[in-house]
């Protein structure tokens, strides 16, 4: 894993804008968001899918004590996702997937530990680039994903909320079916829909006395069980249709404590599925593997809920070919040099091919991989095994690729795929980091270019920090003063800054402009969020 990394790389054709950076694949928040899904078990493996690995995990304790909780953080990160965009008003356009739960977790409508749990393990995973609400979406999809559902495809461009919602509402076990469908209505959902996606909801997890004790009974607490868990359905930890056939056929769980509870008021899963006598219910039933279709559209739709000032981007799909920590760095002995690693998906075993990197002034490097092998819950067309991944590394000395702007990258069997590279201007890993509440930077710029102003050049640092009412942190940003310093080349000059920052909760990212255009962007201290 590396302390930083900067990706001084593009897609042909990108436009460089300070809201899409050229200088990660395709951009930072879709490259970070895309190690996270993709990149699951093995090398370089993103630790956000730890959490849930196996899906019967609980990651806020280890060992015996999370096995007898019998809680399950792939079913609580769907019940957060869903408890942020239940107090949607899409005729308003407010609300959604905004994390604005963190504000409003001491509300009786979201009782339980669920949101701060799951808003403490995707803390640090929080930057410039990535903001909690994707984050929460991320979770939703990657519970269904790798539980042995279908992946939901994953849009990203969320905004966090800074306060609470001002509308309440989410339904509670004793809320009328009345009221429930009302509020389905106000958040886009007919009832129907609401049925639907209750049943997609529970069919993970349980109800716990310990939290709900109006549902489940004390007498289920036991040192074996010692949150008193009720599961919703036979297979906690599996993203099923099995709490739909379990209620029709009244077997098992019998669609689970909100149906069957004790407290008739509390029965509100009852009360929704039979609110259009079991017609939406019989049809779940009917549809097999169908099911998990209707599953990912209702859940798309709830996480792509957002407020109406919000602009999604495309869905992320899996890069067969990705660059990754591709960087210019000034070495100890001197010496100018492009290095990073290419990633390549395979459908299952790796190929015995070599990867070779092409650069536009026609030096070209054979790459040789890495041992370590990575695996992902992606299938590739075609496929029916796990994709594997792939690493090789190059490091290139300028004087190998001098005038070069772009390289391409060649794999047999694969489309190649050319990358634009720059080195008027780029931040100096090597030479910037943070110490003692300071981030000093050190910026390389190249002597007596007739098309690059040096005095335009401007560094901008945004770290993110703890804030109160929530544990989603927000993003304290500084612009950084620079000064001429002391290069040991002759032809590059260097510049230096520093600048007071909070103690962070996550990667602080340090910005390169020249202008309005972004010239380079690195990542500080990421963390268990990084390579």
């Amino acid at each position: 894993m590396h302390a930083s990394s900067s990706l001084a790389i593009a897609l042909i054709g990108a436009v460089s804008k300070p809201v899409g950076a050229m200088f990660y694949y395709p951009n930072p928040a879709a490259s970070a968001l895309e190690h996270i899904l993709v990149d699951n078990w093995g090398a370089y493996a993103s630790n956000f899918s730890s959490a849930i690995t196996p899906c019967e995990n609980y990651v806020t304790e280890v060992g015996l004590p999370a096995i007898n909780s019998r809680r399950t953080t792939a079913a609580q990160w769907l019940r957060v996702a869903f408890h942020d965009f239940a107090t949607a008003d899409v005729t308003a356009g407010t609300g959604g997937l905004d994390a604005s739960i963190g504000f409003e977790t001491e509300r009786a409508e979201n009782s339980g530990s669920a949101f701060n749990d799951s808003f403490t393990f995707w803390q640090p995973f929080v930057n410039e680039f990535v903001p909690m609400a994707d984050l929460l979406a991320v979770g939703t999809v990657m519970s269904v994903h790798l539980c042995s559902g279908k992946y939901i495809p994953y849009q990203y461009g969320r905004v966090d909320a800074t306060e609470a919602d001002p509308k309440t509402g989410v339904p509670e076990p004793s809320t009328s079916v009345e009221e429930t469908l009302a509020q389905f209505e106000q958040a886009g959902f007919n009832q129907s829909d609401a049925i639907a996606l209750t049943a997609c909801g529970h069919t993970m997890g349980s109800v716990h006395a310990g939290g709900f004790p109006e549902v489940v009974e004390q007498s289920h607490i036991t040192p074996n069980n010692t949150n008193g868990a009720v599961n919703l359905d036979s297979t906690r930890a599996v993203f099923d249709s099995a709490v739909v056939h379990e209620y029709i056929d009244n077997t098992g769980a019998r669609g689970g404590p909100l149906v069957t509870s004790f407290n008739e008021t509390s029965r509100s899963d009852l009360r929704l599925y039979e609110s259009d006598n079991n017609k939406t219910m019989l049809e779940l039933y009917a549809q097999g593997d169908g099911f998990q279709d209707t599953c990912v559209n209702l859940l798309s739709r709830m996480l792509n809920t957002v407020p109406s000032a919000v602009q999604l981007q495309p869905a992320i799909a899996p890069a067969l070919i990705k660059p990754i920590n591709v960087t210019w760095d000034v070495t100890s002995d001197k010496q100018l040099v492009l290095s990073g690693k290419i990633r390549v998906l395979y459908a299952g075993e790796v190929s015995a091919d070599p990867v070779s990197v092409t650069f536009s002034n026609g030096h070209t490097e054979t790459l040789v991989p890495e041992e370590n092998l990575g695996i992902s819950a992606f299938k590739l067309v075609g496929s029916q095994t796990n994709a594997t991944a792939q690493y090789s590394p190059f490091s290139v000395p300028n004087t190998s690729i001098s005038g070069a702007s772009s390289f391409t990258v060649a794999i047999p069997g694969l489309e190649a795929q050319a990358f634009q590279i720059q080195d008027k201007a780029f931040i100096v890993p090597s030479l910037t980091s943070i110490a003692d509440g300071k981030v000093s930077i050190t910026v390389a710029a190249r002597a007596n270019q007739p098309d690059f102003d040096a005095s335009q050049v401007s560094v901008k640092v945004a770290t993110p920090v703890a804030q109160p009412l929530t544990l989603a942190p927000k993003i304290a940003r500084a612009d950084v003063q620079l000064e001429e310093g002391q290069s040991p080349l002759t032809d590059i000059d260097y510049w230096t800054g520093s600048a007071a920052i909070e103690n962070p909760t996550g990667a602080v990212s340090v910005t390169l402009l020249s202008g309005e255009d972004v010239i380079d962007t690195l990542l500080l201290d990421a963390g268990v969020a990084g390579w």
